[in-house]
């Protein structure tokens, strides 16, 4: 690669160790180009070594030998201009300039050459010291013309419509050095160079800046060459002089390249403000010359001292005005001064452009705007001398402005002890130079007009009052740094993600930019007031003594472009860019002088958050710093010291913290800002205030943070009252900009007082040239409203903390200024025509006082009161005017009522008419409430968990023994079995349908397989059943009672033995069910002698008919007489029995519709296991209809090539019904567990929750950091030598909530599943309480409720294998031989409930010893307590089933439970609810006390948990207590609470896995679960208890409608507790309504018809319109006036009209019950409850 020459900024000393350089400043280092990264491999003194490349700047591309000096060669043109290069040699008392290298920014030049031309061939001129060859490279007429030109378009003149353009995006690192002509040069000191002579304007008035690419170009014409001796220092060379001769330099003729220049300024544009750096100089041409004042020479010593390094880091901003005979003009060529010729000076840029901003009048019509004085006489600005604080301000002898107040206590003496240092003095660091590049101007920004913006509106304190515009980017002006910035290059970045369609990262870049906006307006005042300084001759202003800070704010918004995260840099690059970022920093702090300070962007970023600051240090001279925090909360400030205000009582607080007497060393060392400024580029949990108050503050000074109160001056404000306010971070701004840490300096508030007159001024003179009423009346309101927060601000400053004296003056200044100000107003703003100004517009009167603005009195003309259009604007028939806008009303909704429990039917069936009749009415309701689902909220849910019900409940389980079972014991007819499968198979489909229509889970989907096997169970025990009166054939041929030599059949359990046992069911029936299931399958499908009977209908093995099919179909073809294929084939059969299964072929079901019935009915059940999804993926709260679950059979051929029919079944809207891979359902001893995982973990959601969440394999690839980011490949998890072997990265900390330690530990009990319960229990009950804590994310609950709850492997009763070794060798018989008949939690129960219940109850009692009396989300406690009590709520439930089943006399205990210890479970299920009653119950009402509780959502989720806490009472144990909290409970939930369908229980889902569940915490079929048990013994305690189930129902209205508690006791003085009864009708058993209503409802003697009344208006009103107040506990409802409560339509609450409401009134509340007022045809309307509002919806207007 080439090799290039690079020369040391700094002094870099590398460690020797680590192969790093070290070399001074000044030292030559040879390295290849193009290198990348953070450190270079380069030679420097015959070494070779690393070294960062920020340290140094490039000079030679080729390396040239150092050659004693001769003649240059021929001259060398390289393409690229920008990119010249030149080789300086070092000389005796020269300073060559240092170049801003490092993060993000371009190398500036080592100086700015005031000559239009650079020759190539130029005489060296020879020096004692040895110098190296000088090459001189032409710059490309074209390349500067291109730039002239892009020049051009940028800045004002371009019509840039950005006011923050001046915030520079950060350019790419890019070595450059550029010259006098913008491409590269440095300073030449053996050159020689002409001046070209100017004519006709002055010199400096054709310097164009080019803000693109820092070129700067001048239009001048040839003048003799002045020559530079070598033995000038770099103060001589800007002068062009040498510092050893006084005599004019000899002319050189030179070869003369022509060069484009940029086009002239344009008319209007001025000289830049400049300031005068004080050093001696001498004249380059023989003219007198005066010595310069005293305030030109402060800093300086002699004529010839050196310059302070301060000036030379300066010299990109330089510019040189030579002085000849020849170079000026006549008039304003001459002294600066005006009064005689003075040297000319090197002067500094200052306001950062060379252009003068015109502000037009907003009124359109006048041509006013507002100039420099440089740009209409083009003059040069007079240099200002350094002056003390005192001079900004003077008081008049008058008093307080024109008012003639005097200001007697208030001293007005001008001080004599401080004095301000400005930036004009020789001390200062221009810091933002050093960051933006020494040819990079400060930014000039437009606001205008000025009152428009959001910042003046935040500075004047009436951002409340004003209206927010919405165009505010088209109002708020342009910067003139022609585009770009980081407001643009933030905002493009955020725009770009949200084109993606993904819902984007979390990013701190907006809160970057608005901080970088309320910085630039800040800065934009400072410069506002200095530009108008010049443009009015004045030599002060205000605000001069802030103009370091506002260098310093620039520097902050630098530095906020310049934070790597900005650049949109990650991983590797990401440190890089941080290590330079850092390099560059430190070097910066090393620069500060004294008395200077820096503003910097602060503050600390999380993953999900960010919080930003600013910090200020600052240099106190003497080698001492202090840090400032600048913080608006509200993160942090409880580190701030507080106090109140004596006339408010309001707390404030010290919003700006400052650490003191800091030593050098401590603010020079890398360690403190690699930290700190690490928390915002490092998102991090661990960025936090506590660590930068406690841990980086207090190692400044080595002090206590508290100790630094008292050390210095210290100010109090009110924090910013909202979060909006907040993060707009304008108060921020201010005080970065007022604040000066520095003791006796001018206070923040005073100087806030003086940056308000300022932003006033401006103001002012964007309306000084108004016309008369032609201001807007928003512009006018703004700024008297500005005008009296600026008077009442001026009136509370202290005089004791404004000790210079100035105030007098500040105040003075104030005064007139809001006298003019008032006094325009009264002129220019517009006023409204009316009926007294309408005589103006007559021609008579346009000269008139009115016309003119002036209105001198009230009187008004004759007739003037006349009203003539007032007419058209009355509605006295507005009611009439809204009624018939809103249209005709709709018709009221006919409400079927739906009885789910019915009066007269059992719970269980006790025969087969009752089994029957309770299917038919089941179905019946649930077909209802379906079709009604639009009306009925939560439809779906009431029909799953009554289906369920039916199906578990109502229905008994078949027995293998025909004798005691209940379907077979007793003779059944034909058209019994006929109909119970019918009625079953359409049961199925509801449940189907209505389960695919509700939250999925994986808890629901457990309870859906056992629900299924139920029915399937069922169905073949009555498919067998040999009916008395007309056998069906296929009965007879499938139980094996058929003539001749037939066999049985049967159907596999399958995948329900294999991936259902992954399954958690929460219920202990529906565990026990399972079991019972799987010993019925197997009963019917194995013989005495241990063979098999052929099985049919193996759908989750093969959809392809086989086996038991085949055979069973042809049995019943000879039966049937069916035609059966000839010749008989295998593939003929399959053909055959494929077409007569699928119904393709409709003999057998046309004749024997019981088979299709059974069919399905087994299709469902094998589907539910091991299918794929069943539906098409819809919108959240889609319901689908029975209809929908309407199984539909066709057969196809398997492929192409293979004609072999298979089933094809669609359903829900043609969605085929497939299955999950057969190897990963089926048990294969042959087939690898991990593949089978490897099957499901990599498909849908709904087949990984066909895993187990306890599988240490599941658990690490699900919730492993390094497996969450989808990166990583899947492992294999056995044995506790697997997990020892994972990483860090791969073991699951759950969000950082266990160590890795306990992660080990806690995912070893999972390896022993028969030992796991225990295990789990002690490791959270007993040692580290933070372990306990853990519980409280969501993927620990989901693990531990796997590890209790899921089944596991089953054994059968006729296992017999033996322990024969031990060790067991074989994996699959040591899982074998640890199997369970009921499940491994009844086996726990069974051998040691002592450990299960102990654990529990310690954990339940130790997370309610953490209440902190409410739940809050935030805390560990809320969500702890609620799963610790749902976990002792399950337990509970397992302990009493076992103790009913093993305690029911005349029947065997089950099997699995034999040896249980009835006592001590006895003693357990006491302990357990002893708890749960006197401590959990009681603190979660006092949770949701109306008084104390506000939060709905939080009412919801405490709600559902007390529903939860009654779950395993039984009838016996009902009392008033139970019956009103399951009911007010549920009502609530069904008004307030909009229950989703979609998952939340998906272990591989976790987005964050810290939080606790979402929602309600519990699967929204457990509840509905629990309604639907409970409903029938509800019913039955309200019967035969009335009192108390009066006292029940008023509960319920109390809950539901807000007014007080469920355990609130009445009045004694109030009215008699009402009476409840439901309504005298069978079609409404469980609609409760008070004695309040007519008795005619009580008795069922409303339903009569009355005169005239269709069945419609019949049926209407029995439903509805009858009943006013209702408690209605089918369906867990409440009506109101004929009004059912309800949620606000989520169309309504995410609508844009009612944000505001909804963040205001409803503190932005997800949802809120209302209650339907009148609904017409072109509005609805809503009455919020609660509330006191109401909310209309309106349709759209198509008159």
């Amino acid at each position: 690669m080439q090799k290039a020459i690079y020369k040391s900024k700094h002094a870099f000393n590398g460690s020797p160790a680590q192969s790093q350089l070290s070399f001074v400043a000044g030292a030559t280092i040879v390295a290849e180009m193009g290198q990348s990264g953070a450190w270079w491999w380069g030679r420097c003194n015959g070494v070779d070594g690393w070294f960062p490349p920020a340290y140094v700047t490039l000079i030679q591309q080729q390396p040239q030998p150092v050659v004693v000096p001769q003649p240059p060669p021929a001259p060398q043109r390289i393409a690229t201009p920008v990119q010249q290069q030149n080789v300086f040699g070092q000389q005796p008392r020269q300073q060559q300039q240092q170049q801003q290298g490092g993060f993000g920014m371009m190398n500036s030049t080592n100086a700015f050459m005031p000559q239009q031309q650079q020759q190539q061939h130029q005489p060296v001129q020879q020096h004692s010291m040895q110098q190296q060859t000088i090459q001189q490279q032409s710059m490309q007429p074209q390349m500067m013309s291109a730039m002239s030109q892009q020049q051009q378009k940028s800045g004002f003149q371009a019509g840039t419509e950005d006011p923050f353009a001046g915030l520079e995006s950060t350019p790419s690192p890019i070595e450059s050095t550029l010259g006098s002509g913008g491409g590269g040069g440095m300073v030449q000191n053996t050159t020689t160079v002409q001046q070209p002579p100017v004519s006709g304007v002055n010199q400096l008035n054709n310097v164009g800046v080019g803000l693109g690419g820092g070129m700067v170009q001048q239009q001048q014409q040839p003048q003799p060459p002045q020559q530079v001796g070598g033995g000038a220092n770099l103060l001589d060379v800007f002068k062009g002089t040498a510092s050893s001769s006084s005599t004019a330099p000899t002319p050189v003729v030179t070869n003369q390249k022509t060069v484009e220049t940029a086009p002239p300024l344009p008319k209007g544009s001025g000289v830049p403000p400049v300031a005068t750096i004080p050093s001696p100089m001498r004249s380059s041409s023989p003219a007198p010359m005066r010595s310069p004042s005293p305030a030109m020479n402060s800093g300086a010593t002699s004529g010839k001292s050196i310059p302070h390094p301060a000036i030379v880091s300066e010299a990109a901003a330089v510019e040189v005005a030579l002085e000849s005979n020849n170079s000026f003009n006549d008039e304003g060529n001459r002294s600066r001064t005006g009064t005689s010729e003075s040297i000319k000076s090197l002067t500094i840029n200052r306001s950062g452009t060379n252009d003068s901003v015109p502000m037009r009048s907003r009124t359109g019509t006048g041509d006013s705007s507002i100039k420099s004085a440089a740009s209409t006489n083009n003059k040069p600005p007079t240099p200002r001398p350094i002056k003390s604080a005192s001079s900004t301000s003077s008081v008049s002898s008058g008093g307080l402005g024109k008012s003639g107040a005097k200001l007697d206590s208030i001293s007005t003496t001008p001080p004599t002890s401080l004095a301000v240092a400005s930036v004009g003095n020789a001390r200062f660091f221009n810091i933002y130079e050093f960051l933006a590049g020494a040819d990079k101007k400060e930014p000039t920004r437009k606001f205008y007009p000025i009152e428009r913006v959001k910042p003046f509106w935040a500075l004047m304190n009436i951002d409340v009052y004003v209206k927010k515009y919405r165009e505010e980017r088209r109002v708020a002006g342009v910067g003139s740094g022609g585009g770009g910035g980081l407001a643009s290059e933030l905002v493009t970045s955020h725009s770009a993600d949200g084109e993606k369609g993904t819902p984007a990262a979390f990013t701190a870049a907006p809160k970057y930019e608005q901080l970088a906006k309320a910085l630039s307006f800040m800065c934009h005042i400072v410069q506002e007031s200095e530009r108008n300084m010049y443009s009015s001759g004045g030599k002060s202003h205000p605000l001069d003594y802030l103009r370091p800070n506002q260098i310093g704010c620039e520097a902050a918004i630098k530095l906020i472009s310049m934070l790597p995260h900005s650049a949109g840099a990650s991983g590797k690059n990401l440190d890089a860019l941080f290590l330079n970022f850092i390099n560059t920093f430190v070097n910066l702090v090393g620069n500060l002088q004294a008395d200077q300070q820096l503003v910097m962007p602060g503050g600390w970023q999380q993953p999900d958050r960010a919080h930003l600051c600013l910090y200020i240090l600052r240099n106190q001279g003497g080698g001492r710093f202090t840090f400032s925090v600048v913080n608006t909360g509200p993160d942090g400030l409880e580190y701030h010291p507080s106090n109140f205000d004596s006339t408010t009582g309001r707390q404030t607080k010290q919003l700006c913290l400052t650490i003191w007497d800091i030593p050098a060393e401590r603010v020079t060392d890398s360690t403190f800002w690699v930290l700190l400024f690490r928390m915002q580029v490092y998102p991090s949990k661990k960025n936090v205030a506590s660590f930068l108050y406690t841990k980086l503050l207090p190692s400044l000074n080595s002090r206590p943070l508290m100790s630094n109160k008292e050390s210095g001056p210290a100010e109090f404000y009110y924090p910013p009252a909202t979060m909006e306010a907040a993060d707009q971070y304008h108060e921020l701004a201010r005080l970065a900009l007022t604040t000066i840490p520095e003791l006796g300096a001018r206070s923040a508030k005073y100087s806030t007082l003086l940056l308000m007159n300022a932003a006033v001024d401006i103001a002012y003179r964007g309306i000084q040239d108004a016309r008369p009423s032609s201001m807007d009346p928003e512009d006018s309101r703004i700024l008297k409203l500005t005008a009296r927060n600026l008077a009442n601000y001026a009136s509370t400053i202290d005089p004791k903390i404004v000790t210079d004296g100035t105030l007098g003056g500040a105040l003075s200044n104030t005064w007139d200024l809001l006298d003019r100000l008032l006094q325009k107003l009264s002129v220019a703003s517009s006023k409204p025509l009316d009926q007294h100004s309408a005589h103006a517009g007559r021609g008579e009167d346009m000269n008139s006082d009115f016309a003119k603005g002036l209105l001198k009195n009230l009187r008004a003309g004759e007739g003037a009161a006349a009203h003539p259009f007032f007419g058209r604007l009355r509605r006295d028939n507005y009611e009439e005017v809204v009624k018939a806008l809103m249209g005709d009303p709709r018709p009221d909704p006919i409400l079927i009522p739906a009885v789910l429990t019915d009066e007269s039917m059992p719970d269980v069936a006790t025969d087969y008419h009752t089994a029957a009749s309770s299917l038919l009415r089941i179905c019946h309701a649930c077909s209802l409430l379906l079709q009604q689902r639009r009306l009925v909220k939560n439809a779906p849910s009431f029909v799953a968990s009554a289906a369920q019900y039916a199906l578990t409940v109502t229905l008994p389980m078949p027995h293998l023994d025909t004798s005691v079972c209940f379907w077979r014991k007793s003779p059944m007819r034909r058209e019994t079995q006929t109909n119970l499968l019918f009625l079953i198979r359409r049961m199925c489909r509801i449940y189907s349908a209505a389960t695919s229509s509700v939250q999925q889970s994986r808890g629901l989907v457990g309870i859906r397989t056992t629900a299924l096997a139920c029915a399937a169970c069922v169905a073949d025990a009555i498919a067998r059943v040999k009916c008395v009166d007309d056998p069906s054939p296929f009965s007879l041929h499938y139980s094996g009672l058929n003539e001749g030599p037939t066999r049985p059949f049967g159907f596999e359990s399958g995948s329900f033995e294999t991936l259902a046992k992954n399954l958690p069911i929460y219920d202990p029936q529906l565990t026990a069910l399972r079991f019972q299931c799987l010993d019925y399958m197997r009963g019917m499908t194995i013989k005495d002698d241990g063979t098999w009977n052929p099985t049919i209908f193996n759908f989750d093995s093969s959809l392809t008919p086989h086996g038991g099919d085949l055979e069973l179909m042809n049995h019943l073809s000879i039966e049937l007489a069916l035609p059966r294929p000839y010749p008989v084939t295998e593939s003929s059969m399959t053909t055959h029995a494929a077409r007569l299964i699928s119904g393709q072929n409709g003999a057998i079901i046309e004749i024997l519709p019981e088979f299709e019935y059974f069919r399905d009915i087994v299709f469902h059940f094998k589907h539910s296991v091991s299918g794929a999804t069943s539906t098409p993926d819809k919108e959240d709260g889609f319901v689908w209809l029975p209809t929908d679950a309407t199984l539909k059979w066709t057969v196809k051929p398997i492929s192409d090539e293979n004609k072999t029919l298979q089933y094809h079944v669609t359903a829900f809207r043609g969605h085929l019904q497939e299955f999950v891979d057969p190897s990963a359902a089926v048990a294969d001893k042959n087939q690898n567990a991990f593949s089978s995982f490897l099957s499901l973990f990599s498909k849908s959601k709904l087949a990984r929750n066909k895993l187990s969440c306890a599988d240490p394999t599941n658990i690490v690839n699900s919730c492993g950091a390094k497996f969450i980011k989808g990166k990583a490949k899947p492992v294999s998890v056995k044995n506790e030598d697997d997990i020892l072997h994972l990483t860090n990265d791969e073991l699951p900390t759950f969000g950082g909530v266990l160590t890795p330690a306990d992660s080990e530990r806690f995912l070893q009990f999972f390896t022993v599943p028969y030992l796991r319960i225990p295990l789990i229990l002690d490791f959270f009950a007993n040692g580290d309480p933070g372990r306990l804590v853990a519980l409280k994310t969501k993927s620990l609950q989901l693990i531990v409720d796997a590890a209790m709850f899921e089944p596991g492997m089953w054994k059968p009763s006729d296992f017999f294998e033996q322990v024969k070794e031990i060790p067991i060798v074989s994996e699959d018989k040591l899982q074998t031989m640890l199997s369970t008949p009921l499940g491994t939690l009844f086996n726990e129960i069974a051998k040691s409930p002592d450990v299960l219940v102990t654990c529990v109850i310690k954990m339940l009692e130790r997370a309610v010893d953490m209440d902190v009396g409410k739940y809050t989300e935030k805390s560990s406690s809320g969500p702890l307590i609620l799963y610790t009590s749902r976990l002792a709520v399950r337990i509970e439930g397992f302990l009493k089933f076992a103790l009913k089943k093993c305690n029911t006399p005349g029947q065997p205990r089950p099997r699995g439970l034999e040896f249980m210890e009835n006592i001590k479970v006895e003693k357990a299920v006491k302990d357990l609810r002893r708890t749960l009653d006197d401590k959990v119950i009681p603190m979660l009402e006092y949770w949701i006390d109306p008084i104390r509780c506000k939060s709905v959502d939080m009412s919801n989720l405490v709600h559902a948990h007390l529903i939860y806490l009654f779950k395993n009472y039984t009838y016996e144990e009902f009392d008033y207590r139970s019956v009103s909290v399951l009911l007010s409970s549920q009502v609530f939930l069904s008004i307030n609470h909009r229950f989703s369908s979609k998952a939340y229980d998906d272990l591989a889902d976790s987005s964050d896995p810290s939080k606790p569940p979402p929602s309600i915490q519990i699967a929204q079929s457990e509840i509905f679960d629990i309604i639907q048990g409970k409903r029938f013994h509800i019913l039955r305690y309200i019967e035969n208890n009335p009192e108390e189930g009066d006292a029940a129902m008023e509960a319920v209205v109390r809950v539901a409608t807000g007014t007080g508690t469920r355990a609130e006791k009445p009045d004694k003085k109030s009215l008699k507790q009402r009476k409840w009864k439901s309504i005298g009708h069978p079609t409404c058993y469980g609609r409760f309504v008070p004695d309040t209503e007519d008795t005619k409802l009580r008795d069922g003697s409303y339903r009569k018809p009355k005169p005239g009344e269709n069945f419609e208006k019949w049926m209407l009103r029995v439903t509805t319109k009858e009943v006013g107040i209702e408690v209605n506990v089918q369906i867990s409802e409440f009506t109101l006036q004929n009004h059912k409560m309800m949620l606000l339509d989520p169309s309504i609450m995410k609508h844009k009209d009612f944000q505001h409401t909804r963040k205001t009134v409803l503190a932005g509340a997800s949802d809120v019950a209302c209650a339907e007022v009148v609904h017409t045809t072109n509005r609805y309307h809503w009455r919020l409850v609660g509330q006191r509002y109401d909310v209309m919806s309106w349709a759209p207007d198509k008159r």
